[in-house]
């Protein structure tokens, strides 16, 4: 009467979030509490900084 077929289940996560467009050589924002940098290299957008905004600075 009823057969179970076994099926695979695909799913992709996107990521969504409203920001200023990228501009000139560098990028800086804020997502999910980090300061991120992203730099403009051979055509293509790398991270190159996460850092922590919250964590104290402290001068040397």
């Amino acid at each position: 009467m009823f057969s179970k077929q076994s099926s695979a289940v695909l799913s992709n996560t996107l990521s969504v979030r409203a920001a200023t467009p990228r501009g000139g050589r560098e990028h800086v924002y804020e997502l999910n509490g980090s300061r991120l940098r992203d730099v403009y290299v051979d055509g293509q957008w790398v991270t190159v900084s996460v850092t922590d905004p919250a964590a104290p600075r402290v001068a040397a």
